[in-house]
């Protein structure tokens, strides 16, 4: 009796051993299965930001830069543009640019003003407006006269001043005026007569005369204002 006893339980705990056993390979499978899932995840995590940040980049340096780069020594200049006049004064006038900004120009006793026989333009009129650029920044008004409805001028403005480089392959052209740096692109579709229509026939210490129309940023033409 007691040897059929210790044999029900030797059979017992064997099989008892076998259950645990194999709980123990199940939990260590899960634990295994659950390690490489999350190895997975991180590197899914890991590469997507760094996707998105190469797009970034590539967006960011296809941007045109911005026509004045920054304030410079003074190099003989102008700016010229068909605007309206939004307040006038018997020595100045100020006048809205194709750009959207405000320009204030001197009115001297060297201002041309024959076109409005000895008169002013008027608060709102739309003026053809010359200037020269003073050595502090200042403009002052060289010709003023009535504008042309349909001038192929509307919409640009014509800066006049010195190149600082020669125009390379990359046809970006760069000049001041007055105290501003301003660089600009030159499409092929730009008229460059004087430069019979070569872009790098532009060197450096140029007088230009360079023609944007507003808002494009676009080079309509470059020419020697020198000529």
């Amino acid at each position: 009796m007691q040897k059929f006893t210790f044999s029900r339980f030797q059979g017992m705990f064997a099989g008892t051993a076998v259950v645990v056993l194999m709980i123990l390979l199940t939990a260590c499978s899960g634990v295994s299965n659950g390690q490489q899932s999350t190895t997975g995840t991180t590197v899914i995590t890991g590469t997507t930001p760094t996707t998105t940040t190469a797009t970034q980049g590539s967006s960011t340096a296809t941007q045109q830069p911005s026509p004045t780069a920054q304030t410079v020594a003074f190099k003989a200049g102008g700016i010229s543009f068909i605007g309206p006049v939004t307040n006038i004064t018997s020595t100045s006038l100020v006048m809205k640019g194709p750009d959207n900004q405000s320009y204030t120009m001197a009115i001297t006793a060297q201002t041309d003003l024959s076109a409005y026989s000895g008169g002013r333009p008027t608060n709102g009129s739309s003026v053809d407006m010359d200037s020269t650029i003073n050595p502090d920044g200042s403009l002052a008004a060289t010709t003023l006269k009535p504008s042309r409805l349909g001038d192929p001028d509307l919409g640009t403005i014509a800066y006049t001043g010195i190149t600082t480089s020669a125009v390379g392959a990359d046809r970006m052209i760069h000049f001041t005026a007055g105290i501003k740096s301003y660089t600009f692109t030159i499409p092929a579709s730009a008229v460059l007569t004087d430069f019979n229509g070569n872009a790098q026939a532009i060197g450096n210490n140029v007088s230009v005369k360079v023609k944007v129309l507003y808002p494009a940023l676009t080079v309509v033409s470059v020419g020697n204002a020198a000529a």
